[in-house]
This record gives structure tokens, sequence and C-alpha cells, in this order.
């Protein structure tokens, strides 16, 4: 999968989204432009699910739906 580029837009079964007013920007480098994507993933509960990918390789937990995966980005610890 490419993740290089400027992502705007959740691309899902050829629909695409608007998510400037969904997702909050990286915690890692402040971007915005972000994408749900379909993911393996090794050591968790889920072998395939789909995860929030930033351009900067941020990524967040694996989710099922892609409510689950924008809801667990959007999920910040509060020390």
């Amino acid at each position: 999968m490419d993740l290089i580029g400027s992502f705007c837009c959740i691309q899902m079964s050829e629909k695409r989204i608007e998510v400037k007013d969904y997702f909050l920007p990286c915690p890692f480098c402040g971007d915005s432009d972000l994408e749900i994507i379909e993911s393996l993933f090794e050591d968790t509960e889920l072998d395939y699910g789909l995860t929030v990918y930033c351009s900067c390789g941020a990524q967040g937990p694996a989710a099922k739906t892609e409510d689950e995966a924008l809801l667990k980005w959007n999920s910040r610890f509060k020390g």
C-alpha cells in the first residue's frame, strides 16, 4: 500500500468522505491529512482490520469498522 502523498479523504469501497471535521489532527506531527485503510495486523485480536494512517507514518489501533477506527484515532490519553 502506498502511504506517500497527501491524504484528505476516507476512501473505502469507492466512497470518499471529507475528514477535516471528523478526525483530530495527528498527535505526532499535527497533520490533518489522514486516511482509513484496510490492513493486516500481527499480535492483536484482529488479524485483519481498518486503521487510520497519517502521512508521517503514525497509525491508529486496529478496528472492525470505519466508525470504530475513527473513534479509536480520536481517543487521546489524558494523563
